[in-house]
């Protein structure tokens, strides 16, 4: 087990080691203007610095990163950050982070997950439209948390935020299609057309996928599982007046239809036998046992995911600062008809519906400042109404047992005010800190399960909660930064959409806290040609919002008792030459329940659920000119430890240490308006479950598999 006090002695003393050969290297501390392979901005704190300065740990993506790991949705992000995982229980675009060993349990769709998702600074809720709009991006963001000073409530773990391409004011145009086995098929581009010259542009990106299934359903009369189809555009509009005045309308719209992610479910009875004395891995067409990417469902899961929206950015730069507003809307609506028992008997059924609005207001002021103090002050509101309805059918229905419909709609509301600054002590020292305010208000109303629970009266909660940060940072020279501080994070109290037979399952979760007390390296070492981040972190968490499935008609919203994490990332990039660049993390964590009982049993000690003891990384790019063309070559494989998906840490929700390796080659013409690539995913043919869910009522293992190895090639045309 990894001590805290080990963490930070390590990084204390890699921080000294680097001051010294940084020194040797550099003895003038003032900053000199450097341009390299390594000079990243990012916008973590809401305004743009190089990411060697910022005291916070990140990993960011940026476009060119994705491209190479041929990263199409959110689901595949935790292949290139240490400590991030991503689980899965329905399509590729639900993706469930888990972040630092911070997870929850809870799928219902009402639930709000401790790591915020934001898509050009907007927080978006419904956790269905969380990686759907992965296209034309200028980079992704993987901030750890808490972060919720500037990025608010519900960030316990960290914020996963999506940045988009920017208006060029420029023509451009750039399309890519492409193939590959499962009969898939891609077309996505983009095209900005300027609309009055250096005043007012149009940029729309588009993406369109499909493919078979990958998971091969017997049934004659069903459809095969995990298949790709996802459609989604975005229209770009960008305003700037000369003055200071800029502004970025994004109108987006996302289409998805697949059929569910496979799933390989199992028996829990003797010999493997579920609740109706059937084994689900035998084909009951011929008697045969079923292959690995075999199943036998009587119906396939059919997904259908609805978003659109926009998002509104208006800045005004004045001689003290900038004023910034950010207005969004975003209406979804999601459908997943699933066969939980995973056999062609109508054991399990459950039909999920959900419509969703959502609507948020950021009005903030970012100083600029002559002086060693500069702060970012704000006032924030969001709200989102979601109406749901469920259906479960057991056992068949009638006369067995009745279907079970399962109605409510909630209303949450957050307003926050919150400050942020920093103050330069003197050319070396530097103290931040900031703390918001934030009030969420929630209502549960006309709740009911017919024909079992009548309309319940009205539950509804009220917190009132600060959070915020305190650190000290020391920038020994423009390569070198040491940071520590203090942070505590919330996430707000929650309803139990789960309750379908007992009334008294209907209650409302506590808020979780989350105190983080974190050190931390920034360094570049050999004339910048090398980037090295430690972070070492220790998490005391408390009242973790916990969902207790004791079947499926008995799911209760509690809270977990306290938790403690520590933890490092270490993250690396080398620029060896011009021609190649080499990268390499990992992740550690030590995670385990100090209180935690459920259904009478006491879990304290357990390991904590998706927090695998190692998350690693290593990958190589490599460009090489062929007369007058350029072959780039890309390589990445991650490996990752064992994990548990039930906090009891039955050997059954265990899964052991996996490893995922992909590659792409792609060859670019003498007038680079041309590309033509090849690549593969999941090469090493990983097979480990994504998701496992272990239901007493049917006696069956619930088990997501990831995407089998996948290759294809796709060709760009740029003008």
């Amino acid at each position: 087990m990894i001590s805290t006090k080990e963490m930070l002695g390590t990084v204390a003393a890699l921080g000294l080691a680097m001051s010294a050969q940084a020194q040797q290297a550099a003895p003038d501390a003032t900053p000199q203007p450097v341009e390299d392979a390594n000079t990243v901005v990012v916008t973590a704190q809401k305004r743009e610095q190089r990411l060697q300065d910022v005291p916070v740990s990140v990993s960011v993506m940026n476009a060119q990163s994705l491209a190479n790991a041929k990263i199409d949705t959110g689901t595949e992000i935790a292949r290139l950050v240490p400590n991030l995982r991503v689980s899965n229980l329905g399509d590729e675009s639900q993706p469930k982070f888990s972040l630092r060993g911070i997870s929850s349990s809870e799928f219902n769709l009402n639930a709000i997950s401790p790591t915020g998702a934001f898509f050009d600074e907007v927080y978006v809720g419904a956790q269905y439209l969380g990686g759907a709009q992965i296209f034309d991006i200028e980079r992704v963001e993987v901030l750890r948390g808490p972060q919720g000073t500037l990025f608010g409530k519900n960030t316990t773990a960290g914020a996963v935020n999506f940045i988009s391409k920017r208006p060029r004011f420029k023509e451009e145009a750039e399309i890519t299609v492409g193939a590959g086995n499962y009969g898939y098929k891609e077309t996505k581009g983009v095209v900005e057309v300027p609309l009055i010259e250096d005043r007012l542009t149009a940029r729309l990106a588009f993406t369109a996928a499909h493919s078979d299934g990958y998971i091969h359903n017997v049934n004659p009369n069903g459809h095969d599982l995990s298949n790709v189809d996802r459609k989604a555009a975005r229209l770009t509009l960008g305003y700037k007046d000369g003055d200071g005045l800029t502004g970025t309308l994004r109108l987006f719209d996302v289409n998805n239809n697949p059929n569910a992610i496979g799933v390989v479910n199992t028996g829990l009875a003797a010999n493997g036998l579920n609740a109706n004395g059937k084994d689900p891995r035998i084909n009951p067409f011929n008697g045969q046992r079923l292959g690995d990417n075999e199943v036998a469902f009587d119906r396939s899961g059919e997904i259908a995911v609805r978003g659109n929206g926009g998002y509104l950015t208006l800045n005004k730069s004045t001689d003290l600062g900038s004023i910034t507003s950010i207005t969004s809307f975003l209406n979804g609506r999601f459908q997943n008809l699933v066969d939980a028992d995973g056999t062609m008997d109508p054991l399990l059924h459950i039909d999920f519906h959900t419509r969703t609005h959502e609507f948020s207001q950021d009005l903030r002021f970012t100083t600029a400042f002559d002086g060693p103090f500069q702060f970012i002050a704000g006032l924030y509101h969001q709200r989102d109404n979601v109406d749901i309805g469920t259906t479960y059918t057991i056992f068949g229905g009638p006369p067995v047992l009745p279907i079970l419909n399962q109605q409510y709609l909630q209303e949450r509301r957050s307003t926050a005010v919150y400050i942020d600054g920093t103050y330069d002590i003197d050319k070396v020292w530097s103290i931040y800190g900031g703390v918001r305010y934030t009030r969420d208000e929630g209502r549960l109303l006309d709740f009911r399960v017919t024909p079992v629970i009548p309309v319940q009266p009205e539950l509804s909660y009220d917190d009132r909660k600060p959070t915020g940060r305190l650190g000290v940072d020391a920038k020994l020279n423009r390569s070198l930064m040491l940071y520590a501080h203090y942070a505590r994070g919330y996430r707000s109290s929650a309803f139990n959409g789960g309750a379908l037979t007992n009334a008294a399952d209907l209650n409302v979760a506590r808020p979780e806290y989350l105190n983080s007390y974190e050190g931390g390296v920034k360094s570049q070492l050999w004339d910048n040609k090398l980037t090295l981040n430690v972070s070492a972190f220790r998490y005391d968490f408390r009242n973790q919002q916990f969902l207790n499935v004791v079947g499926i008609g008995n799911q209760q919203l509690v809270n977990a008792g306290q938790s403690r994490i520590t933890g490092m990332e270490v993250e690396s990039f080398l620029q060896v030459n011009k021609e190649l660049r080499l990268s390499a993390s990992l992740g550690l964590l030590s995670g385990k329940y100090r209180s935690l009982v459920l259904n009478g049993v006491d879990l304290s000690g357990n390991r904590m659920i998706e927090a695998p003891r190692y998350t690693s990384n290593i990958g190589a790019d490599y460009s090489m000119p062929i007369n007058a063309y350029l072959l780039t070559l890309h390589g990445d494989a991650s490996f990752n430890g064992d994990q548990y998906f039930l906090a009891n840490n039955d050997p059954k929700s265990r899964v052991g240490a996996t490893k995922d390796v992909s590659a792409r080659i792609a060859l670019l013409s003498p007038s680079k308006k041309v590309e033509v690539a090849v690549y593969g995913k999941n090469l090493s043919d990983n097979r480990n479950p994504t998701g496992i869910v272990l239901d007493a009522t049917s006696q069956t293992k619930f088990t997501t598999v990831p995407y089998p190895r996948r290759y294809g090639v796709d060709v760009t045309f740029r003008y």
